[in-house]
């Protein structure tokens, strides 16, 4: 190796990342190492590189777009390795359980894409009291590796990111004017789906906010996922877009299920983690009705079984 791991400042936010990073520690501490072992993880390791996308693709993407995918493809090459470890089997079998489940391909195959399903995996999906996912393990261990400190910032903003409901306000040349229910924040993106919206129309998606503060070329968010649209069915061929009155009201029904008083901070965690692991998975995989190939239709309503087309309580009715 040409450069030793450096230990990190801080010893893991949580007691699955401690396991991780003491592991991992133990490991540089000895002083024979196996060469056929080495000689496999490097192999393996070079396998999963290949997955990453090319330099010329991302070249041809939005820069902000770009800057986040690199570090998502970067940030799966070591949650695949990390996802066999013991301490993070809980994560893992959750993970795979899910897989299992919702077959996440993107529609016609799965309304979940695969976007949308690796965010959930990586930062949203928890186990432990502190929460902990495959994204916080990955950026402790960066940090005992000195990965550079940039690009553990833009991994920060990944895991800090959630889902959310935006109304479609209007555009600003290539960018697309959105609003957050609930929290009114104001948020300029760029849609890399290609489709831009219709001012009034209510959007499902995570949105990855500017990923270097201070630099004013890339002072600008991205709809990170193809955006999923929020309406309701009058019937099995009548589908309009959703209001903004009526998930409000969804969101006064629920928020108090957080344990959260504070509105604000109890709509980011339903967002987050939903009332549930597979919360925000199950409303997708429930309320599909239809895609075009840069967005997906929804109907329904979390809480309201007889609104989602592909419950039994829709059928029923």
């Amino acid at each position: 190796m040409t450069k030793s791991a450096k230990p990190a400042g801080k010893s893991g936010r949580g007691p699955i990342a401690r396991k991780v990073l003491a592991a991992a520690k133990h490991f540089f501490k000895e002083k024979v190492v196996d060469l056929a072992e080495w000689r496999e993880a490097k192999i393996t390791a070079e396998n999963f590189e290949k997955t990453i996308v090319s330099q010329d693709a991302l070249a041809r993407l939005d820069p902000v777009h770009a800057i986040y995918v690199y570090a998502q493809n970067q940030l799966s090459v070591m949650i695949e390795q990390l996802a066999e470890l013991p301490a993070l089997s809980k994560l893992a079998d959750a993970y795979g359980d899910a897989q299992d489940e919702y077959m996440p391909s993107g529609p016609p195959m799965s309304p979940l894409t695969v976007s949308y399903f690796s965010c959930w995996g990586f930062f949203d999906l928890c186990a432990g009291p502190k929460r902990e996912t495959f994204g916080t393990v990955a950026i402790d261990l960066s940090k005992l590796f000195d990965v550079h400190d940039s690009l553990i910032a833009v991994y920060e903003k990944m895991q800090n990111s959630r889902m959310g409901v935006y109304a479609v306000e209007g555009r600003s040349g290539k960018q697309i004017l959105l609003r957050e229910l609930v929290t009114n924040d104001e948020i300029r993106a760029v849609s890399p789906s290609g489709y831009n919206g219709r001012r009034g129309e209510l959007w499902l998606t995570r949105v990855m906010p500017p990923p270097i503060p201070g630099v004013d070329v890339l002072d600008y968010s991205v709809a990170f996922i193809t955006p999923y649209i929020l309406g309701k069915s009058k019937s099995s061929r009548l589908y309009e877009t959703a209001t903004e009155s009526e998930w409000l009201s969804f969101f006064d029904r629920t928020l108090q299920q957080t344990g959260l008083d504070e509105k604000t901070g109890a709509y980011r965690r339903l967002m987050k983690y939903g009332l549930g692991k597979n919360y925000w998975n199950e409303y997708i995989f429930l309320a599909y009705v239809n895609h075009k190939e840069d967005r997906i239709f929804l109907s329904g309503f979390p809480d309201i079984p007889s609104s989602l087309p592909h419950s039994d309580a829709f059928r029923d009715s």
